[in-house]
């Protein structure tokens, strides 16, 4: 179950709190973005991008998603990865971010606990690496009924293990090198296994993206339009990696119609 804690703050029209789940053996920590009324309210599942289990503190680059969201009538719920601020380890036998994944699906079977939730209208949104995440969701969960990516990493996993994960240590988990064994690296990308007529997904990204090549996120979108997935990409001139300002609030506001539409 989801055991919601300590309240973390009052926004207009929500409030934050604590929450921790079980996942993998271990127990998960995160926030919860509940609105004001009784609910039953549907879900989105926000993950972060990429940040040094070091360097994080609680809510880096999800609450600025989940916020916004939270006070449109979403109930959000953003996970501290595997490993980050006291979240249990994450599994040794997979990349971090198939832990991630499968600590998110744990989390999805566990939100019928919270009586504010609807566990029939469920969402995945991520940025970058959250992004990856969420498309490893879209692939893998069929409960998942909506996604909303903000410049996510490759859906090919092998592309993100060239680019960083063997840079990092432990990065690539136990995989070592695609091009010394592709056939792993194969079995765990999205691309390769996305279902037909799939969650409908929401991709944006902005033109000067420092971080994520952009024929990486055009071959994301082919292989979800030829899955037949309902696919959306917008482009933002001139906006980098992270969104900031005007294409934030654009971003989050683009992201609420299509929950609403998809969820609905």
């Amino acid at each position: 179950m989801v055991d919601i804690g300590a309240l973390v703050s009052r926004g207009a029209g929500y409030i934050t709190y604590a929450a921790t789940w079980p996942s993998m053996g271990s127990t998960m920590t995160g926030l919860v973005g509940v609105p004001s009324g009784h609910g039953p309210f549907p879900v989105v599942v926000v993950n972060h991008g990429y940040v040094p289990a070091g360097q994080y503190y609680v809510g880096q680059d999800s609450t600025k998603y989940a916020e916004a969201l939270a006070a449109g009538g979403y109930l959000t719920v953003s996970p501290n990865y595997p490993g980050y601020a006291g979240s249990g380890p994450p599994e040794p036998d997979v990349p971090p971010i198939v832990a991630e994944a499968i600590s998110d699906m744990d989390l999805i079977s566990a939100l019928p606990s919270v009586p504010q939730a609807d566990p029939s209208r469920i969402a995945v949104l991520g940025h970058s690496n959250g992004g990856g995440v969420g498309l490893i969701l879209a692939a893998a969960d069929d409960r998942v009924r909506a996604a909303v990516l903000y410049a996510p990493v490759s859906s090919d996993m092998a592309d993100n293990a060239r680019k960083w994960w063997l840079r990092t240590p432990g990065g690539a988990g136990p995989l070592g090198s695609p091009d010394a064994d592709p056939t792993p690296y194969q079995l765990m990308s999205p691309r390769g296994h996305l279902p037909h007529d799939g969650p409908p997904t929401l991709i944006m990204q902005g033109t000067v993206d420092e971080d994520i090549p952009a024929e990486w996120t055009s071959a994301t979108v082919s292989a979800l339009q030829t899955a037949g997935t309902r696919t959306e990409f917008v482009s933002f001139p001139g906006a980098r990696h992270n969104f900031h300002g005007a294409d934030l609030a654009r971003a989050n506001a683009l992201a609420a119609g299509w929950l609403g539409a998809s969820l609905a």
